[in-house]
């Protein structure tokens, strides 16, 4: 396949079966790939932290599956079979291992030293993207109930609800994860990052942004599908489900995108209150007060000075350096 042929794929021109069976990659490397790029644009800003840690999520999701599909008796001669299976073992690897290095380098900023802090969301775009993240959710564990309603049926054999979300049906794409495995990954990350953006955590910005791409990725790609086969709002012509599923996708659309502009928006981090703390702060730092005076020796003062400080000071008439005054003769 070429590069028309790779895109055309990506955007649901193509399909397995079609004289290119099985193909490669799907709408999912699409998306990946744009997150991918955001990730990289993001890695010289405060918030890269948490834009490698929802790269590692991300990956770690879409490609877990492959690794017991490709290693299905039904996947074993199919061209690129080993390459497509060692291809989602190294991204799975490097996920976990970006996932881990991403979040133990994150710490607090605590001074201007420590550089500036990610910035967490603003209050009121924080509010309404974590309500749509929330509906996108739902909407999703919704559609999976339908689902699991309809392939459960003694009929539907191969066609279970189960083997499509195992992978155990195959979907004539080597990298693809399957269907029903997304809806609940993407969902389960949508709830994550609403409470994130709940309480205004700072990662609840490049999560958010990623899963509003993700959703609103193949919320396009499926009424690119009804386009394709003019079913497109042609509601006289199709089944509730199918309206349903438009109207749905629509949403997603809609949500995907103000999600992404909302939680773009930075917000301000309150600074790091400072705290007067007591002489022998930890870490080597004085308090508010500054050093401690250095204690004197007990009983080990030098003569004329006392343990707890020095002589009180001399009257005016006698200068500090001046002679002492002559006495009187007696009885003068």
């Amino acid at each position: 396949m070429g590069a028309k042929d790779t895109f055309l794929t990506w955007i649901g021109r193509i399909f397995a079966g079609q004289g290119h069976a099985p193909l490669g990659t799907s709408i999912t490397d699409l998306i990946l790939v744009v997150v991918y790029l955001g990730a990289l644009l993001a890695a010289a800003r405060p918030s890269a932290a948490g834009a490698f840690v929802t790269v590692g999520l991300l990956t770690f999701l879409y490609r877990l599956p492959l690794l017991w599909i490709l290693t299905e008796d039904s996947t074993r001669g199919l061209p690129l079979r080993d390459r497509a299976l060692y291809t989602a073992l190294g991204a799975v690897i490097a996920a976990v291992a970006l996932i881990v290095i991403a979040a133990s380098g994150r710490r607090p900023a605590v001074s201007p030293a420590d550089g500036e802090p990610p910035a967490p969301p603003r209050t009121g775009p924080a509010v309404f993207a974590g309500l749509l993240l929330t509906l996108l959710a739902l909407a999703a564990v919704a559609w999976e109930a339908y689902y699991i309603d309809r392939f459960t049926s003694d009929r539907m054999g191969p066609f279970s609800y189960w083997r499509q979300f195992s992978g155990q049906q195959p979907s004539g794409i080597l990298l693809a994860p399957p269907g029903f495995w997304i809806d609940w990954a993407t969902a389960a990350l949508c709830m994550v990052a609403a409470i994130q953006a709940f309480a205004r955590k700072p990662m609840a910005r490049p999560l958010g942004v990623a899963l509003g791409w993700v959703a609103a990725g193949y919320a396009v790609y499926t009424l690119n599908l009804y386009a394709k086969q003019k079913l497109l709002f042609e509601f006289d012509d199709i089944g509730t489900p199918d309206i349903l599923q438009q109207l749905t996708s629509l949403a997603e659309v809609v949500a995907g995108f103000l999600i992404i502009v909302f939680l773009a928006l930075r917000g301000t981090s309150r600074p790091p209150v400072p705290v007067p703390g007591a002489w022998g702060a930890p870490g080597g730092q004085y308090g508010a007060w500054g050093a401690p005076p250095a204690p004197a020796p007990y009983n080990d003062a030098p003569y004329g000075q006392s343990a707890f400080g020095g002589p009180p000071p001399l009257p005016p008439e006698y200068p500090p350096d001046a002679p002492p005054r002559p006495q009187s003769p007696p009885g003068w």
